[in-house]
Formats: structure tokens, C-alpha cells, sequence
């Protein structure tokens, strides 16, 4: 154990990160590919909790955003924070789009009265999703990121926090209400 209590192999791991991001920062190609290969499953994974099946277009934005403002960040030991961050911002982004879309086309099916079009989008939003998915789709955005953020990408409440910019305390409360809700649903 090390003196903040971390087994000596998750310290490691960290110091590893630390370097690599130091190394991606002063253009080692080789550098960027480690880190590509370490979190984009996990980045992918986050997304499509977000975003559903549009996540692998976003990915590559999310993959091009760090590779362009990586030299930025003012301290790589928050690069996994800084990385959470910035793909909860494109999904963000992609949601917005995809709303203004989703009224465009209302706007346009009204107009030219077809009046399947609602029933049609309701009909794609789910369909072939598991047990599992199909319950976490239910929780409040803010909940299943939280969830997602936690659980599968085993990220701390201050991690969370920052990643998604409110109060630990915020965060303990939707992980709290999410898993209450989650609970609901699997009943």
C-alpha cells in the first residue's frame, strides 16, 4: 500500500498514465496510440450509455478532440477526468443537434401531414435493447450518466463531479436515486 492508502499496482498504473500523457504532450505518436488503446473502449462504451447507436460517429470526434488539445491540459494527472469531460461534451453537443433535427422533422411532417412519423420515431428509439439496457434507458439522463460513470467506468464521486461539473454531493444524491429507481425497474 502507498501512503494515501492506493495498492501499490493502481499507483502504478497512475504514474503510467501520468507519463504517457506527458509523452502524448510532447508529440510521441506511439504515446496517443497507448492511450487510444487503453480508453477507447471505455469512452465508446460511456457514449453509447449517453448517445445510444450513433456513439461510434461521435467517438471519432471525441478521439480527434483529444488529439488536437491534449498539449493543453495543465495537468495530466487529469487526464482520465479531462477525457470524461470532453466526451460528455460531444454527446452533449450531439443531443442538442439531434433534438433540433427531431423538431425539424416534426415541423416537416406536420406540414406535409403524415401523421406516422411520430409513431415510427417512438417505434426505433428501443426496440432491441437487453433487459438491463432497456431499464437504465429509463433513468433521468443525469442518472444514467452518473451510473455509467461509476459502475462501468469505475470512476471516483470526485471524478464524477468534476466530469460532470456539480457538487460530490449532488453526485452521491443521483447515484442514490438512480440505483433506487434501477431497483424499481428490475423489480
Amino acid at each position: 500500500m502507498t501512503a494515501d492508502g492506493k495498492p501499490w499496482s493502481v499507483a502504478r498504473g497512475e504514474l503510467r498514465l501520468h507519463f504517457l500523457v506527458l509523452r502524448c504532450q510532447a508529440g510521441d505518436e506511439s504515446a496517443f496510440a497507448q492511450l487510444l488503446d487503453w480508453f477507447a473502449e471505455r469512452t465508446l462504451a460511456y457514449l453509447e450509455g449517453l448517445v445510444g447507436p450513433d456513439a461510434e460517429d461521435i467517438h471519432q470526434e471525441v478521439w480527434l478532440s483529444v488529439y488536437r488539445g491534449i498539449r493543453a491540459l495543465h495537468n495530466p494527472r487529469a487526464f482520465r477526468t479531462w477525457l470524461f469531460r470532453t466526451t460528455r461534451h460531444h454527446a452533449i453537443d450531439f443531443l442538442r443537434r439531434r433534438k433540433r433535427e427531431q423538431r425539424l422533422l416534426e415541423l416537416a411532417a406536420r406540414e406535409a401531414a403524415d401523421p406516422g412519423t411520430e409513431a415510427w420515431e417512438e417505434s426505433e428509439i428501443a426496440l432491441d435493447a437487453a433487459f438491463l439496457d432497456a431499464a437504465m434507458s429509463e433513468l433521468s439522463p443525469a442518472h444514467r450518466e452518473v451510473m455509467l460513470l461509476r459502475f462501468r467506468d469505475e470512476l471516483s464521486y470526485a471524478e464524477i463531479a468534476m466530469v460532470v461539473g456539480c457538487p460530490i454531493g449532488t453526485v452521491r444524491t443521483r447515484l442514490h436515486h438512480a440505483k433506487k429507481k434501477l431497483y424499481q425497474l428490475l423489480r
